[in-house]
């Protein structure tokens, strides 16, 4: 959506192209890339829940 707003490009309109161009291993590598991010996100996310909320903690 900001890259559409914007007209910022970035790695949506990136994987577009490179889907409709047939171009394989750039799919491969921007799923990649948001899968290690998606991830890490949640990773940080449950650390951080952990230490935000007492009773989550692990003894």
């Amino acid at each position: 959506v900001v890259e559409y707003v914007f007209a910022i490009p970035g790695m949506g309109r990136f994987f577009i192209t490179a889907v409709t161009d047939r171009d394989y291993p750039l799919i491969m590598g921007v799923t990649l890339v948001y899968t290690t991010l998606l991830v890490g996100a949640n990773l940080f996310v449950d650390l951080l829940y952990g230490l935000v909320d007492p009773r989550i903690r692990t003894e």
